[in-house]
């Protein structure tokens, strides 16, 4: 490599050499032990043994990362590694891609600085929202393909943008907004490429579905899946969950976007005053005491309002990417936080920001994006961290906090020794984490019954499941569901399955002093109606 080289794209070789460290460094610690991530591995293994999507295993998401993930660990084995590479080829293809389609708009440094925010705040994150184990391979798939997308799009490459919008489509839902816009740009080559632009929407639809339909897959059960997904979508407990982590508005928000701009533009004010190296240290230390993970909170409303503002200033290109990065964050548009759902749009927001801000701004604005990264870089390392416990198995190691390891490791121990291969386990309200990793099935209905899908299927239905399929064991954990609202299985919502397992089986084992499981056993006789 040649200094010219370097010194033109040192940007981007210190952003990849810095995914590859944090990959490095933080091996097997990303994700979550007990939610979400393990189901992420856990579908794709039974895709593999012969179980269908949407067919025998229920899932509310799109197919095809777990379709992708199930191919990648037939071809090399059910291991954990495998998913946490692939989780890394893709945080490589979305990065560059941001890298490429900023640079259209500004300067490699400002593109370096957002970046860089990104990595310390995104990728480094030790929560399920994360980019190497996270909480759906769905969403960082459909990420690289809408951003693919939106590049070719700008290319006015339009047959490529529609393949890739419908292949994110596929692995996400909610990017399906995108379409109008993209229909829109397309629409002036319309008459010469529609054919083209018609197949290229199509083709992924037809070669990720057809296998599903292949294996007998029909309408019924895909419509069924999406009628879930419907009534799940108008539950009390999940408008719950999105009233905690600011996913819909409410007026108790404004103060906080407010103080939020606030702790921001007082560093900003003074840096863009006085531009001196000696405020440098200052700012840091000011923002290591504010900068929290609702600093960017209020980042959409106010690119909404900067665009309407300066929207005559504004290039064709530069109204189509605002446009795109406000229609496809539209599910997070109030809730820009670096522990929730909002951190996988946190660049194309910090693009957005800096189309929007005047030149005269835009070096004080990289100084504390620089600074703010740097910031959560070091608070999301503490994090990694404090997953100090191995767990592994031959399906791979994972790491977690001391509070949740040693219970964990001795339900897999239990699971291992003390039950056949073929014997189910259902562990409430959660942890697949277990059945993956001692290689025991779930229910492929039922595998979590946190509040929400308590409040979706009803009681009734999920007791009927276990009366029909007679599960050989059943776990009952104290983890708190409080998210969405209630915080305990069998005592303040499932009371009557809890009912029900208690009066149809036997506990046999409880595992753990603060993190506790309860096994139950069935009593080997036909459960009771």
């Amino acid at each position: 490599m040649n200094r010219a080289f370097f010194k033109n794209h040192w940007q981007i070789i210190v952003i990849n050499l810095l995914i590859l460290i944090t990959f490095i460094l933080g091996y097997g610690r990303f994700g979550d032990i007990i939610v979400d991530s393990f189901r992420e591995a856990y579908i794709p293994q039974q895709v593999i043994e012969g179980k269908i999507l949407y067919k025998n295993i229920f899932t509310i998401y799109a197919p095809f990362a777990y379709l992708f993930n199930a191919l990648l660990l037939k071809l090399f084995g059910v291991k954990l590694g495998i998913l946490y590479f692939a989780g890394l080829a893709a945080t490589f293809g979305f990065i560059n891609l941001i890298y490429l389609i900023s640079n259209k708009f500004i300067d490699k440094n400002y593109t370096f600085a957002i970046l860089l925010f990104t990595i310390m705040g995104c990728v480094l994150s030790p929560n399920v929202f994360n980019f190497f184990f996270p909480y759906s391979y769905g969403m960082i798939y459909g990420l690289v393909f809408i951003t693919a997308g939106i590049y070719f799009s700008l290319e006015k490459k339009y047959p490529p943008a529609y393949f890739m919008y419908s292949l994110a489509v596929c692995s996400k839902y909610e990017f399906v907004f995108l379409l109008p816009l993209l229909i829109y740009a397309s629409f002036t080559d319309w008459k010469k490429d529609w054919w083209k632009n018609l197949i290229a929407f199509v083709l992924p639809f037809v070669i990720i579905y057809t296998p599903l339909l292949l294996q007998g897959v029909g309408i019924r059960n895909l419509l069924t899946s999406f009628g879930i997904v419907a009534v799940m979508s108008t539950a009390k407990t999940l408008r719950w969950f999105y009233s905690v982590t600011g996913l819909i508005f409410r007026w108790e928000l404004i103060p906080v976007y407010l103080f939020n701009m606030l702790k921001i533009a007082v560093p900003f004010l003074i840096f863009y005053k006085y531009k001196t190296y000696w405020l440098i240290p200052l700012v840091f230390i000011y923002l290591y005491f504010t900068v929290t993970p609702e600093i960017l909170v209020f980042a959409f409303p106010l690119i909404l309002t900067m665009f309407i503002v300066r929207y005559r200033k504004l290039n064709g290109k530069e109204k189509f990417f605002i446009v795109a990065a406000i229609l496809i964050s539209i599910k997070m548009f109030f809730a820009l936080t670096l522990k929730a759902y909002g951190i996988y749009f946190i660049p194309f927001a910090l693009i957005s920001i800096y189309i929007l801000s005047p030149l005269k701004y835009r070096q004080t604005l990289m100084v504390l994006t620089i600074l703010s990264a740097l910031v959560i870089g070091i608070q999301n390392t503490e994090g990694l961290v404090n997953k100090s416990e191995k767990i592994e198995t031959k399906r791979g190691l994972v790491y977690t906090t001391p509070y949740y390891a040693d219970s964990i490791k001795e339900l897999i121990t239990f699971a291992q020794k003390e039950t056949k291969k073929n014997d189910k386990l259902l562990i409430y309200p959660e942890c697949l984490a277990v059945n993956y990793l001692a290689g025991r099935a779930s229910d492929n209905k039922f595998y979590s019954l946190i509040p929400l899908y308590v409040e979706t299927f009803g009681e009734n239905l999920i007791m009927e499941r276990l009366f029909i399929t007679m599960p050989e064991y059943i776990v009952i954990n104290n983890y708190d569901t409080s998210l969405y609202y209630y915080s305990k299985f069998g005592e303040d919502y499932a009371g009557r399955i809890m009912g029900y397992i208690k009066e149809n089986y036997q506990l046999v084992r409880t595992i753990g002093d603060e993190f506790k499981f309860d096994v139950y056993r069935i009593k080997y006789h036909r459960p009771s109606p």
